[in-house]
């Protein structure tokens, strides 16, 4: 049997292929808080006409079990109208609720009904009705003639139908448009590894269940693997609607599954385009849809993002990134630029900021934040840091002037307490005095456990080498962090420096750091100087050293023109 969480570690085409036993119980273990019953039964009426009860959940009144209340349920299902579950009442005030399950055979009917019970006094949901529906066509896997058969098209099925929404789109009077929604259950891998596979599916399940709920009329559904899941709305609905329709999607997940174990949460997130809008062919709306997930997951889930250009072509670049970028590494085909670094007073270059650059082959130069984040997380970064480690150390030794040399490291070497032995091996390798290098970690990632962080820190420091936070003022607990650790400097953020002489609150800011900073006997670098006015006032409040395009670009030859000045 496959299953759709096991698809997290392997994709296959479709999402289910049958009912086995194990995967009934899981089914009707959801199916009783969804219908808000007692007890869950699948029923075999096909015989005597007396309730042959093939499986169950919760407690059976014991009328279940007579010719007479199956002569009820046939008869009220014969009453029913349209794809409508049928109801009637039971002996001892019980309450039932009941839907055929669907057969493949010729006179369309199977003798088995998927019901719910309720005990007197009790009330079903709004949704129970639906929920048994879905759950019957879940079971009649079992009876088909084509066990393998998915409850939900796949990937090929999916593509047939994109095709046949352009095609039809194109042929309207009035030019309509149409979205592309592509979904994934957050965290799958997570779940499986915590609950394990069955949970997960059940997980799938429901999500499917509440899925078909709120859909509208003519929107297509399918599974695409991995808990992945693909919408398309019909011709004709708007941006304007898809989002409503996509925010409702989220929505589903606002409650928990209700499990034996407990209620599990869970949550969704989405990604989607509108054709012909965001693409004009079936292979670019998938990928401008598949862009705009990616973006909607890197914050974590639970959120929504609408294609536009920029996704998309981010994405296309990403694509085989990491297979480049580790042939960048292994072929030594990354390179450095250099910042200066000036002290404020004497307007001498006081050292330079390593900054990592990568030209990949076919693409050109990569934006450095686009590599460097990617690689941040497919878990490279490390790889990276080491090379711009040991190569900013061999430089800094062919200078003619012994000045400083800045190196940025991810502050994930913090958690794994690797960051001290790293300087140590290349210190030691390349023969630079530990004084000349200054470690910076940036203040918008986070440092992991405050007691672990400084202890590394420390060690780092113990070495003689400087530490600094980096972009300080952008991200995480900055004055906490100033209190906590080993510091040598703190590097103001370009987003002060740029509004310096502008904005009042900027300044008041600024001089408020400075001030903290000389009373905890640690030195400001202020980035992103571009004009004199910001560097006047930077020089008239102490602050000991600045950077910027005021006073020279990054170049990829350390040798000119900056050293040239020192």
């Amino acid at each position: 049997m496959s299953s759709p969480a096991r698809d997290a570690q392997k994709e296959t085409s479709h999402e289910y292929s049958g009912t086995s036993s194990d995967r009934r119980s899981l089914l009707f273990r959801l199916l009783l808080p969804a219908t808000g019953g007692s007890a869950v039964a699948l029923l075999d009426l096909s015989a005597s006409g007396t309730p042959d009860i093939l499986h169950a959940i919760g407690p059976l009144p014991l009328a279940l079990q007579k010719a007479a209340t199956g002569k009820i349920i046939l008869s009220s299902e014969q009453n029913r109208n349209g794809d409508t579950p049928f109801s009637c009442p039971l002996p001892d005030d019980f309450s039932l609720i009941g839907y055929p399950v669907p057969t493949s055979s010729s006179d369309g009917k199977s003798g088995l009904f998927l019901v719910a019970l309720c005990p007197p006094g009790g009330r079903f949901s709004a949704t129970a009705g639906r929920a048994l529906q879905d759950v019957a066509g879940e079971l009649a896997n079992e009876t088909a003639d084509y066990p393998g058969k998915s409850s939900l098209p796949d990937r090929e099925e999916s593509l047939r139908v994109l095709h046949q929404f352009i095609e039809r789109t194109g042929k309207l009077s009035r030019r309509a448009v149409f979205s592309l929604i592509h979904l994934n259950l957050d965290h799958l891998s997570l779940i499986n590894d915590r609950y394990g596979w069955d949970t997960a599916d059940l997980i799938l399940a429901e999500m499917i269940r509440r899925l078909r709920a709120v859909l509208p009329e003519g929107c297509f559904l399918s599974s695409i693997g991995g808990g992945h899941f693909m919408v398309l709305t019909p011709p004709g609905t708007t941006a304007v609607t898809t989002r409503s329709l996509v925010n409702a999607i989220l929505q589903i997940s606002s409650t928990p599954v209700s499990l034996d174990m407990g209620a599990i949460p869970f949550s969704i997130s989405a990604g989607w385009s509108v054709y012909p809008q965001d693409a004009g062919d079936a292979n670019q709306l998938i990928l401008a849809a598949r862009a705009a997930l990616t973006e909607a997951n890197r914050t974590g889930g639970g959120h929504e993002r609408r294609a536009n250009a920029e996704l998309t072509n981010t994405y296309a670049i990403t694509s085989n990134l990491e297979k480049d970028l580790l042939k960048a590494v292994e072929d030594d085909a990354l390179f450095l630029k250099w910042m200066p670094i000036v002290d404020t007073a004497s307007q001498k270059i006081v050292g330079h900021e390593a900054l990592l650059r990568w030209t990949r082959p076919g693409h050109g130069e990569v934006a450095p934040n686009l590599f460097i984040r990617y690689a941040e997380e497919v878990g490279m970064i490390e790889a990276l840091d080491s090379w711009s480690l040991r190569n900013a150390c061999l430089a800094a030794l062919r200078w003619p002037t012994p000045l400083r040399v800045c190196v940025n490291v991810s502050p994930v070497w913090l958690v794994n307490e690797r960051l001290a032995p790293l300087v140590d091996t290349v210190l030691t390798e390349t023969g630079l005095p530990p004084g000349r290098l200054q470690v910076e970690l940036s203040e918008c990632r986070p440092f992991g456990p405050s007691d672990i962080a400084f202890r590394e820190l420390s060690r780092v420091r113990a070495l003689g080498v400087r530490l600094a936070i980096d972009d300080f003022g952008a991200g995480y607990s900055s004055l906490e962090r100033l209190r906590i650790y080993p510091l040598d400097q703190i590097k103001l953020d370009r987003a002060f420096v740029q509004y310096l002489g502008e904005d009042m609150r900027a300044d008041e800011i600024m001089y408020a750091i400075l001030s903290l900073a000389r009373s905890l006997n640690i030195t400001c670098c202020a980035k992103g100087v571009e004009t004199e006015h910001q560097m006047a006032l930077l020089d008239a409040n102490g602050c000991e050293e600045v950077q910027g395009y005021l006073l020279g670009a990054p170049v990829r030859d350390s040798h000119v023109p900056h050293l040239a000045q020192a």
